[in-house]
């Protein structure tokens, strides 16, 4: 299949990377240096457990034209930066985009300019960084996959054709993935707990390690979690995906899961470098969040203290 990745950070590289090396065919649209970098040398990965490196020379363009047709596009970049291509999306004649951005608004507006019939929604389980051109990864596997695993859907919630063919190429690609009919409310669930997480981190600007040390500050960001589902419940989402509804167990419990994860390598690689090179897009997130609580009119004390420690990261941007 033919694929374009739009977006050649550390999600999109890993995409790249491992869907050409399944045998597809994969072009990676990139700017500046990084467009350079892949010209040159292709895209690199770093298995961060098994130090093993995986590189491919995929094809590197810096702007879609109209009549580049694609059987998938998959954009993969931030929230804050989408609105800058939904109109050269508009133009182009590929039938199949998939949005692989963090959401917490759904996806009316951009359906409206794309064609709602174009639109499908993703998410991955996977992180790193990337470092002198190569990036340094992590992808959802095994036990990791009781907490996200990469996910696919449609705008219109229905199981189509092109929505398994995808899944199919991905697992073939060894990126465990899986179907959700509802990924709105997947993107919804999700940001309530991305936002918590990278908010209790930036009180520790952005070092995990320390955050491990607190139990008074992990149970903060639980807390938070739990407010967060609070608030989507009482609009009408559904827990989504359902492994999710180990959150309903009582925080002190939660605390022995999280508090020895937020020690690991794991999470800095996922979870704390991530969220301090992405500052402006959990303030996006956070604010649309936002809405959604004073929407459901319900108190969220520990969300509110974790903002705190969000804005002050911001405002040292």
């Amino acid at each position: 299949m033919k694929f374009l990745i739009y977006g050649a950070g550390v999600i999109g590289s890993i995409f790249a990377c491992k869907l050409q090396k399944s045998g597809n065919d994969v072009t990676v649209l990139a700017r500046g240096n990084r467009y350079s970098e892949i010209l040159s040398q292709g895209v690199v990965i770093q298995e961060v457990k098994s130090k093993s490196y995986l590189s491919s020379k995929v094809k590197v363009i810096k702007k879609l034209d109209p009549d580049e047709y694609y059987d998938y596009i998959m954009v993969v970049m931030q929230k804050p930066q989408v609105k800058n291509i939904v109109h050269i999306l508009e133009k182009n004649c590929s039938s199949n985009i998939v949005f692989i951005v963090n959401n917490a608004l759904g996806y009316k507006n951009w359906a409206k300019v794309i064609g709602a019939e174009r639109v499908m929604i993703g998410f991955p389980s996977a992180g790193g960084e990337r470092v002198e051109g190569i990036v340094k990864y992590f992808i959802g596997n095994g036990a990791i996959r009781l907490f996200q695993t990469t996910t696919f859907g449609e705008y219109n919630q229905k199981k189509s054709k092109r929505v398994k063919k995808l899944i199919k190429a991905f697992n073939n690609a060894g990126i465990s993935s899986v179907y959700c009919s509802n990924m709105d409310a997947w993107q919804k669930y999700h940001v309530s707990i991305v936002t918590c997480i990278a908010n209790s981190l930036y009180k520790y600007d952005g070092n995990n390690y320390e955050l491990s040390q607190n139990s008074k500050d992990i149970l903060l960001m639980i807390q938070g979690i739990k407010e967060g589902f609070s608030v989507l419940k009482s609009l009408g989402y559904s827990v989504t995906p359902l492994k999710l509804n180990y959150f309903k167990l009582p925080s002190i419990l939660l605390l022995l899961i999280f508090k020895p994860l937020m020690n690991k390598e794991i999470a800095e690689i996922t979870m704390s470098k991530h969220a301090v090179v992405a500052i402006k897009e959990m303030k996006c997130l956070q604010d649309e969040f936002d809405i959604l609580i004073t929407k459901s009119g319900i108190k969220t004390q520990a969300i509110d203290k974790l903002r705190s420690y969000l804005r002050r990261a911001y405002v040292q941007l």
